[in-house]
């Protein structure tokens, strides 16, 4: 895909990562149509596959599967922000579609990822992080700058070394805002049907492991870690390459083009 900053849809600027979250939020909320509509045909048959997997291995395994699940629960999200931010006609079904033929492509990408990830953890948990920091927008890379794998590495380890504070704290909001999803689904869907719809409320999720609110919980962010880690992806680049001078330019350009032709006129 190109990344044409000149027709983007959002305002390219350097911005705090807290604002890049905001933004995020902001984006899905404009745009929770089509959100909806790509997380009912991705998100769904993920949490219905964790779930059964809890009956057939118990909320060992299905947390496994969940895990596991959400790496390429995450390929469509990244292609449905991405297609928002630069192109004008957006089909859920076409994003899909598109994700599903880069899935095979993330599996391998992902496999690499944690054996470079588990290689580096040998030695400790801080080489472990680093190594993760340094290669978080490697799904964004392969995706949207069409790089094969061992390029893609490269080329993410390139973006994040010149913005290793922005790409920690994404990596750290992909592992606790997860977390933190599946406790408050947890705790406050319990709390919701047992005193407000006044039913006998499920057990908890300490109780067994896992329940199917905490499943719920953790697929129902996937959405928003992902934009939110596209537009830091967005944020370091626009950084690094001056793309918010080049809109500028451009904006002042076609101002002054306007101009000359209104006083011709």
């Amino acid at each position: 895909m190109s990344l044409d900053v000149l027709r983007a849809r959002v305002a390219f600027r350097d911005r705090a990562f807290l604002d890049v979250m905001d933004l995020s939020l902001r984006f899905i909320a404009v745009h929770a149509r089509l959100y909806a509509k790509v997380a009912a045909m991705v998100l769904a048959p993920c949490a219905a596959l964790t779930i059964a997997s809890s009956w057939a291995f118990g909320w060992v395994g299905a947390w496994v599967v969940a895990f596991l699940l959400s790496f390429i629960a995450q390929v469509p999200f990244t292609v449905l922000a991405s297609r928002l931010v630069f192109q004008e006609t957006v089909g859920a079904r076409a994003v899909v579609r598109t994700a599903a033929r880069e899935v095979p492509r993330i599996v391998a990408l992902r496999i690499g990822w944690a054996g470079l990830v588990g290689i580096a953890a040998l030695f400790l948990v801080a080489p472990g992080a680093y190594a993760a920091s340094l290669f978080v927008f490697v799904d964004e890379v392969m995706i949207l700058e069409r790089s094969r794998i061992g390029p893609a590495f490269g080329r993410a380890q390139r973006i994040a070394s010149g913005a290793m504070g922005d790409a920690f704290l994404a990596l750290a909001m992909m592992g606790i805002v997860p977390l933190l999803a599946l406790l408050l689904a947890d705790v406050g869907g319990r709390a919701f049907i047992g005193e407000v719809l006044q039913f006998q409320a499920p057990a908890p999720l300490w109780a067994d492991g896992g329940s199917v609110l905490a499943v719920l919980g953790w697929f129902g962010v996937v959405p928003y870690v992902t934009t939110a880690r596209f537009f830091t992806y967005l944020n370091v680049r626009t950084r690094a390459e001056g793309w918010d001078i080049q809109t500028r330019f451009a904006a002042i350009a076609s101002r002054a083009e306007h101009s000359e032709k209104a006083e011709a006129a």
